[in-house]
């Protein structure tokens, strides 16, 4: 079977595609923290608002 081989270009923009991937997928990394955190502090004031949202009796 013959064999066939990128040309110099095609391998230098698959190089510089892949680096690009990588990169932007290191930012959503980077960024995942920031989002994430505000998102759990958040999460501990709901079951305070519970008992306003949902009848007194249900709970017991």
């Amino acid at each position: 079977m013959k064999q066939r081989h990128l040309s110099p270009s095609a391998r230098a923009l698959l190089s510089f595609l892949g680096t690009v991937v990588l990169a932007v997928l290191a930012s959503m990394a980077l960024l995942t923290p920031d989002v994430a955190v505000p998102a759990v502090d958040s999460m501990t004031a709901v079951p305070n608002g519970l008992d306003q949202i949902l009848p007194t009796g249900l709970f017991e």
